[in-house]
């Protein structure tokens, strides 16, 4: 016999059906008019400012990543979301696809892909980097990190130049949650400039900073 008393109908859970996307997620993901154009200025800016850390407005619990695509996506944009192990992930992902109305692509055919687990260097292998006479192709990524603008602990530390940066200075960003070998996968991606990718990092406290095609990532060995 269980401790619940007999005749009293079980207490209701939250949870969705099996391959049901959850309607809470779902409305944590969707952005009003006024804050995806608010998401997007705070995008745009660090895009055109890189190692610049704005701040994002996000959902309890929702990831900061999937949030950021969301403002952007539209039902025209082909996308991939990358999950982890954990079931709250593919959760998420499914959330995406329901609240964005986007269609489902394999990973190199995604001109937008969100990652909710850490980026590995055949993610970005694998992206569409556009053509020189359509390098509009070439994907979007949203990828969610741990911490931006930490002390460099425990971080990985980019030092950043091109476009956006002061000539003649480098800026320093420092990311939790984003490997070294991926920061070098994502250089080569982006070697063959217009062809390349773009990468919104995002962190679960809103904090986002872009790293345009444009950019030159180097590591500190490296600078």
């Amino acid at each position: 016999m269980t401790d619940q008393a007999a005749g009293t109908a079980p207490a209701p859970t939250h949870r969705a059906p099996s391959g049901t996307p959850d309607a809470q997620r779902i409305r944590a993901l969707r952005r009003t008019s006024r804050q995806s154009q608010r998401d997007f200025t705070a995008l745009l800016d660090v895009l055109a400012r890189p190692g610049r850390i704005r701040r994002l407005t996000v959902p309890d619990t929702a990831p900061a990543a999937a949030v950021a695509a969301c403002g952007l996506i539209d039902v025209e944009v082909p996308v991939h979301v990358l999950t982890g192990p954990d079931p709250d992930s593919a959760a998420w992902a499914e959330a995406v696809y329901a609240a964005t109305g986007a269609p489902r692509a394999e990973l190199p055919a995604a001109r937008t892909l969100i990652a909710l687990r850490p980026l590995i260097p055949e993610d970005i292998t694998a992206l569409n980097r556009g053509t020189p006479l359509d390098p509009e192709a070439g994907a979007r990524v949203f990828a969610q990190v741990n911490a931006l603008g930490g002390d460099g602990r425990q971080d990985t530390e980019l030092f950043l130049t091109g476009p956006g940066v002061p000539d003649g200075t480098q800026r320093r960003l420092a990311v939790r949650g984003l490997a070294a070998d991926t920061v070098t996968a994502l250089a080569s991606a982006n070697a063959a400039f217009p062809c390349g990718v773009d990468l919104f990092l995002t962190a679960p406290d809103g904090s986002v900073a872009g790293l345009p095609r444009t950019t030159r990532v180097r590591r500190p060995e490296e600078a």
